[in-house]
Order: C-alpha cells, then structure tokens, then sequence
C-alpha cells in the first residue's frame, strides 16, 4: 500500500490524525536515547476513536504504537508506525467509589492529576513514579510502574480492578476478575502458566520487590482469569488501554525520613541491607555525582542547606522513610548510628525538598555540562535487595575495566539502582562501550537472578536481551502470549518479543554521525549552561517535565495541551530543522514547522529554571530570529516591536493626540492591517507629564542619611506608568536614600531583544553599562520592571557585553532592595495599620532569577494586612506577544488561571502585579485595577515620619 493511500485509509477513522513534518518528528523521540520518525499520529478522544484508529492502522498496514506522555526511558513510545497519543484527551476521571476504593480514569490522566482529585476524600493511588507530574495512568500500567515506595505499594498491575482495551481487530474488551472476555486467550493463558508453573516461580521470584521484564505470567499464575496481569507491563505490546478502574489507597497518617549520611557508596549499600528489619516504605539512594549537579541552582539549595552538603560533604545519602510508628522508627534509626551521621525530619515541607532533589535525580545528571552525560541504558536493573551490595561491586568493576565513570541513585530498598554511565553518544568509541557495559550488565543480571528492566520497561533498550533473560522455555511462553492477542505483529512490534528491528546501540537520537549544526554563527554566550547553541538545545533529554500543569512552565503547553506548545517539542523542532536532513528538506530558518514552534513561545524564562536540564528557550529563539534578520533583513513588525521607547518618546509629545488616535477606529485598523496588531487588546496611554520630567522639576528632596541610588526609569515608567516611579521615590527617600536617574540612558533592549534584533540590544547595552559605569561605582541601580531587571542581570551578559558582569552586581529589583534593607533594619520604614487582603502575581522572569517569596514578606511587614502570593504562571501577555492579533486568543488562554484566580478574590482585595504586561492583561481581563508594590508601599507609608 503506498503512502497515500495508507493516509486514506487512516482518514476513515473519524479522528484527529496528523502527518504533518513537525508533528511526525516531535512524536520521533520520548526520554530515551532513541529516535524513530513515525507515519503518522493519532489523537483519539475516546475508546471508539480509539477503536477505529487501530483498524485503520491495520488496514493501511501500519504498526500501532499507544503513547502517554513520552517520559519513558527505554524507547517504548515510539516507532515506524502509528504513534495513538492517548495523553493531550482522555482525561476523565469518574465513577468514584469510595466503599470499594476504587476510581475510573481514562489513560491520559496524569497521576499528580489523580491524587489532586482523590487528595479532599483521604486517599491517593499508591505507586509513586518520579515522574509523577506527567506520567500518565495509562503509561504506568502499560509500564507496570512503581517507585519509591514499592515496598508498602508495589507495582501498577496490584492496584488494576478492570482495563477497558482495543484489541488488534479493533473490538473492545473488559478484562478483570469477573469479566468473562476474551476465553481463547484465557484459556491459553491458563494452560501455559500449568504447564511452566515451576519455571515462572524459580524465575520470577518474590524476592524481587520491582518487575520482571516480559509479560505478567507469575500474577496469572495465582489469578489464571485475570488478565489485567498481562496487560499491565505489556508496553503497548498486545493491546490499546482506554480507561481502567483503579483501586486507591488512605493517605498515610504521618510520615518521617531519615537522612543518613556514608563515605562511600558501598557503604551505603550495606546500611540499606541493616535497614530492612525496620520495615521502611522506601530507601533511596543518592550519590555525591548526582549532588554536585544541585550546586548554584537556586531551586536546589534550600534542600542542600537542610543536608548540610555545603558544610558536611558525603559521598552518599539514603532517604528512610517510614509510614507507621514514625517515631520509634526514627529513634531505632538514630540508634545504629551508621554512617558518618543522621539528620531526622519530620516537618512535611522538609521531607518535600529531599524528594524533589531526588525526584529530579535523572535530569539532574543529564544537565551535566559537555557532549558526555550520564545516560540511561543500564538503569533499570533490579536484584534482591540483599544481594545489591555484591551486584553493586560487581558493576563498579565492570564500570572500572571500561573506564567509565558513573552515578548511582534510586531504589535501594528495592534492589534497584538507576546507573548512569557518562559516555557521549557522538562518539564511537563510547556507544561501543555502551554496547560492552550492557552486555555486561544483562550476564550479572542473569547471575544474581535479578530483572534487567525493573520499572522502566524493556522497549528498544533490553529487547534483544529478552531471550538471555528468561531462558528458551520463558521466552517461547512470551511468544505465545504475544500470538494469541496479536496475531498480525500490530502493536509496538519488535518490542519485548524481538524481531531483529531494535538493538540497544541503534536508533540514536543522538548517534556518531548525526551532527547538529545550525545554518548560522551564533552570538550569545550561553553563558550559564554549555557555552554553546547545540549543546543547550541538546540538554533536552525529552523528561517531560514542561508538560506537567502546574505553573509555570510550560505556559503555552498548559493551555493546548499540544505536543509543538512545548519546551520539549521546541527543542525537538529545532533539532530537526538543524539535524542531516532538516524538516522535510526545507530552508530551516524558514520552515513553517520552525515558525508554529517558536513563534509560541513567550520567553517566560520558565524553562531556565523549572526544566531541571535548564534548556535556555528564550536564547534559543532569539539566536534563530537575529539569524533570519541578519539574513533577510528586519520585517516591519520586529521594527515596531523593537521601537518602544522610540514610540514612548515621540507619543509623549502630544500624549491628547497620540492616545485619542490610539482608541480611534481607524488608527487601529491601520495598526491591525500593518503590523498586526490586536483590535481588541487597549494600549497603555501616554503620560502627560513623563516621569523623567516630573523628577528633575520637582522640589529639592532633604538631606539623605543612607546614600545614593540610581533608579532605572524603564519605558514604561517613563512614558506610561509614571505614578509608580513616583512612589518608589517616595519610598526610598523615606528611607533616606538620595534617589537619581542615569541621565541619557536607553531602552534597557528588552523588546528588541524578543524580536530577534540582536545588533540593536547590543548597541542599546553597551550605551547603558557604559553610562552606569561612569556613575558613582559603588550605588546601587534599582529596577521597577522584571523583564528590564533581567537584561542586565544575565542577557547582557549572553550579549558578551564588557562590564556587565560588574554591572549586574549592582543591580536590584527595587522589592528586592526595600525587603534587604527592612530585613536588616525593620525600623528603617514605618507604615501605618490598615486591615485589608492582598495577593501578588510575580512576573515570570523575576521567578526565573530568584525566589519570589520575598515579595510576600515586603508586602506582610504593612500591619493589618492579609497578603497571599498566588500559585500563577505566565499571564500571557509577553510584551508584544499578547498584543498581536495572531495570539490574542492564545494569549487569553494561558491567562484563565491566573484570571481565574484574581476574580475568585473577595471584594476589596489589592491586586499587585510586578509586570507591566501582567498589570495590562489583569487589568484588561478582570474587573480590577491591578498595582505595583511600589504603589502599596508608598500610600501605606506612616506620615508622622521615619
């Protein structure tokens, strides 16, 4: 069948399907090593879409291969085929019953969605996956999932009442105890594990807490009937998940960990073998390589100062955790005084950092600087806990005689250790030696009688093992299975039952040869990670977390739901354009497919932060978008966007005309032909009076007691919002600061460098250091708006710009400074008491940089007043982005949360908003009128004095 007409026979489907280049190649990757462009993509909505896409596949004579949310290490979510997305619909969760403790959910549901909905009736779904934030449920049945806590939970497959599947012929089935579906197979099934009872116990052995690779024989051993054993870890292999009913379990009482700090990672492994009789939930293990990689990441260092990493070094750190009778636990723990020493921890907020550092362990390591990284192909392994010591010893030889180097962390309660060898898949020499540690790897397996994919899956990694693994006699059994569900190889063929088509060392995403390079010289440093366009883009490691929904990356992802919204399918877009072949032979800097990923994103600056790989989008973007300008010249739109300040200057001048011309219907008919500006969207009038202006006519400020500050009157300060420079002089000559500007400055860059327009942010920069440079060394320079804060602080610096280092160690967000000064001096400002509630969104890039919990404790030290910092993200309007007709919609989109949450607040609540984006879009969509804490602060001053 040729290619067009296999997409006519997937057409018939009735459902979304996709073969379009960009979505064929984003849908090419997940979280492993590998790469595979498949045909096509599918986006059902429901078990008949469902249904009728697998028939199609089958007619048109393509594989099918059911996808979550592509976090899988092993490459299982991925092939040549159909890729069924199950994770952008789905996401139903019914039929609550909370006598049974069991819940419905469709497979898109994501696991932290589920515990969020079960979380106010006391329970939660027990396996407890890293990957928590976008795994998927279908994904983790499909995986037989587990986690840390596999010891009091264990695997997916024991918390499975009921699956709703598709089979090959496109029928539907119930499978579960009392389902009376699907008896040939039953019925196979029944007399195959009569007749291997004996092997399937001597192989798949209780001791063993994680999964054995292969079908979930030794569950039908004791449950003949119940086929959920078999589906659950099949990987997509013999059918299509469509809902299932789950069971759920209480919410534990109380909760302690015990930190325990070792010299060595042996050590470690030994202490974990002493700890068993205490019964622990989870014993995780983390190894000095992975804790070094938190260093100078501002999201990680609360969690090392509660471990004392700075002060007290280890070379290993086991997390205990206990369920039950917490305290006499902890006590026993206390009292075998292993390691060097022990930390105990009970407060919920405390044991929450510990987890996310180990949770973020996997892309913790990948952000390692430099081609080599640890990567993930032998991290599944499994043993029986008592005998990891040995394993473990035995693995660092083999590490030892290849010369590698790697981290060890994971489930050591469990017997199963994430491995990671740092090798560079560019290299030759080091996929050969990759090939070398596996084969070693799956003999030690075999040896200690442990489980070469113990959570992971088997996939493309660990098929051509499979055989090795599980002995002539297991493997003809998983032959079998596979047959009697799939008869014609349609699902995720080549996958647990090989075919010859996977090999571990083949499939490379990023394999010898493949060379990225884009079709420029890039002009920003990267200063902050890798010193390199490729390398920076090449930290994404497809993990996912940009999918996750809690704010705030990745804003466009959390309003879509599509794949191209991401930070992963932006960088995977990119690797495509730059890869051999580009996106379906085009100019890469013009495909269109290039354009629908970037010209979403609205360098937030999210991903800088919240990706744990740090993948720098914003840099990103912008060194493409000065590649096309410099090529082929700047377009009229980025010319605009670009003049802000310019427009700020010369709409001052006749600030009656400008703005009547501004709400004027032709005027913005004008502005929406030519550069496509947002009719709906109101425009920020110009002041009457500019602030710059205001400042040097006003009366002589008295004596100043604390020095001088140099306060950044940005754009729109300047030229719109002046009543807010205005306050914060207020504020800082109250506190006895001698307030001036930097006369003659420029536009910090900022709207041109979202643009593209390099050349000119570099001229503009270079104007600005210079002049602030000349000006008194030593005075503070405080800014009111984020985004021109941000620019000193770290884009100049990308700019290569001389002083901007020195610079940016001067330079403060005006909160920032007010919050350092009352915190050293509370007496400093007095503020009268007034009752009242306030909540404060924090703009995206101020979140980029540092905690913005200092926000909260400024706004909190005004008596009388009730003040919340909002869990919000990107507000959506982005400078420009928000303004244009193109993205208006979008732009209202990614705003509903934090929308949502303005409206919901009681009458008389103070909205503050740093941004003067946020500021505009709350003001445009809420029924409020939104202010800077400058503003608070100043009207809150006491007037009877300091």
């Amino acid at each position: 069948m040729t290619s067009a007409q296999q997409m006519s026979a997937l057409a018939g489907a009735n459902c979304e399907v996709a073969v379009d280049d960009l979505t064929r190649h984003l849908y090419a990757t997940d979280a492993s090593l590998y790469r595979i462009v498949p045909a096509a993509v599918g986006f059902p909505r429901n078990t008949a879409q469902a249904s009728a896409l697998v028939l199609a596949a089958a007619q048109a004579g393509l594989s099918v291969i059911p996808r979550g949310a592509g976090t899988g290490l092993a490459g299982g979510a991925i092939g040549d085929g159909l890729v069924i997305d199950f994770a952008r619909h789905n996401r139903r969760i019914t039929d609550l019953d909370l006598e049974r403790r069991t819940v419905r959910v469709g497979p898109g549901v994501i696991l932290d969605q589920l515990n969020a909905f079960l979380k106010p009736y006391g329970f939660m779904f027990g396996p407890d996956v890293a990957t928590s934030s976008r795994a998927t449920l279908g994904g983790m049945i499909a995986n037989n999932s587990s986690g840390a806590r596999v010891l009091a939970y264990g695997a997916t497959a024991r918390h499975v009442a009921e699956l709703e599947i598709v089979l090959a012929n496109g029928s539907v089935a119930l499978v579960g105890p009392g389902h009376d579906t699907l008896r040939p197979q039953r019925e196979l099934i029944a007399d195959i594990v009569y007749f291997h009872a004996l092997e399937i116990e001597e192989r798949f052995h209780s001791r063993l807490r994680k999964r054995f690779p292969g079908y979930g024989v030794d569950g039908c051993l004791r449950e003949p009937d119940n086929l959920n054993w078999l589906i659950s870890g099949s990987e997509g292999t013999l059918a299509a998940i469509t809902s299932a009913e789950l069971r759920i379990v209480p919410l534990p009482e109380e909760k302690g960990l015990a930190l325990l700090f070792f010299a060595s990672v042996a050590e470690a492994m030994r202490a974990t073998v002493e700890l068993m009789d205490l019964r622990p939930c989870a014993v995780e293990h983390v190894d000095r390589v992975l804790l070094d990689q938190t260093l100078g990441k501002r999201e990680f260092q609360a969690a090392r100062d509660l471990l004392e990493l700075d002060h007290q070094p280890c070379q290993a750190v086991l997390m205990v955790e206990f369920q039950e009778e917490v305290a006499d636990r902890l006590a026993a723990v206390s009292g075998r005084r292993l390691g060097l020493r022990h930390k105990l921890v009970t407060a919920p907020r405390e044991m929450a950092l510990v987890w996310a550092l180990r949770k973020a362990g996997l892309n913790l390591l990948t952000s390692r600087p430099g081609d080599a990284k640890p990567v993930t192909c032998v991290e599944d392994a499994a043993v029986e806990p008592a005998r990891l010591p040995a394993y473990v010893g035995e693995l660092q030889k083999l590490m030892a005689r290849l010369g590698l180097q790697a981290s060890f962390y994971g489930h050591a309660a469990a017997g199963l250790l994430h491995v990671r060898p740092v090798l560079d898949p560019h290299s030759p020499g080091d996929v050969r030696k990759m090939r070398e540690l596996a084969d070693g790897v799956s003999a030690l397996i075999r040896h200690f009688r442990g489980s070469l994919a113990g959570e992971h899956g088997v996939g493309i990694a660990r098929t051509e093992y499979m055989q090795a693994q599980l002995g002539d006699g297991l493997f003809g059994v998983m032959r079998q299975i596979k047959r009697a569900f799939d008869p014609h190889n349609l699902f995720n063929p080549g996958k647990i039952v090989p075919d010859g088509r996977y090999r571990l060392d083949a499939d490379l995403r990023l394999e010898p040869g493949r060379v990225l390079k884009p079709p420029f010289e890039p002009v920003l440093a990267f200063a902050a990670r890798d010193g390199s366009f490729i390398r920076n883009l090449e930290q994404c490691n497809g993990c996912g977390v940009c999918l996750k929904e809690a704010p705030a990356m990745c804003p466009t992802f959390q309003a879509t739901g599509r794949e191209f919204m991401s930070t992963r399918g932006r960088a995977n877009a990119l690797r495509a354009a730059f890869g051999p072949n580009g996106l379906d032979g085009a100019d890469p800097l013009l495909a269109p497919e290039l354009d629908a990923a970037l010209e979403n994103c609205l360098s937030c600056r999210a991903c800088i932060s919240e990706c744990p790989s740090n993948v720098n989008l914003p840099l990103l973007k912008a060194e493409v978008l000065h590649a096309r300008i410099r090529r082929d010249g700047l377009g009229w739109r980025a010319r605009v966007f670009s003049l802000v300040d310019w427009l700020g200057f010369w709409g001052c001048l006749m600030p009656r005309l400008a703005n009547r011309l501004l709400d004027s219907t032709w005027p913005r008919g004008l502005l929406a032909r030519t550069i496509g500006l947002a009719w709906q969207r109101p425009l920020p009038p110009y002041t009457r009076e500019r602030f710059d202006r205001w400042f040097r006519r006003r009366p002589a400020p008295p004596g100043a007691s604390r020095g001088r500050v140099i306060l950044w009157d940005d754009t729109f300060v300047r030229y719109h919002e002046p009543h807010i420079g205005k306050a914060a002089v207020r504020v800082l000559e109250a506190a006895g600061f001698e307030v001036v500007l930097a006369g003659g400055r420029k536009c910090c860059g900022r709207p041109a460098f979202s643009q593209g327009h390099l050349s000119r942010v570099k001229k503009l920069g270079a104007h600005n250091l210079a002049l602030l440079s000349r000006l008194e060394r030593q005075a503070p320079v405080l800014f009111l708006e984020p985004s021109c804060y941000s620019m000193f602080v770290e884009d100049y610096r990308e700019l290569r710009l001389a002083g901007a280092s020195e610079i940016a160690s001067r330079c403060f967000l005006f909160e920032q400074f007010i919050e350092g000064l009352l915190g050293a001096e509370p007496d400093a400002l007095r503020f009268h008491s007034q009752p009242g509630r306030m909540v404060i969104h924090a703009h995206c890039h101020l979140k980029s940089l540092m905690d913005p919990q200092f926000l909260q404790r400024l706004a909190a030290r005004l008596p009388g007043r009730e003040v919340a910092l909002l869990d919000t993200g990107c507000c959506g309007m982005a400078g420009a982005f928000g303004a244009t007709e193109s993205k208006y919609e979008l732009s209202l989109e990614i705003a509903q949360p934090l929308i949502t949450q303005v409206r919901g607040q009681p009458y008389g609540t103070v909205v503050v908003a740093s941004g003067t984006s946020c500021r505009q879009q709350i003001d445009h969509l809420a029924p409020v009128k939104s202010r800077h804490l400058a503003e608070v602060l100043a009207q809150a001053l006491d007037q009877s004095g300091r």
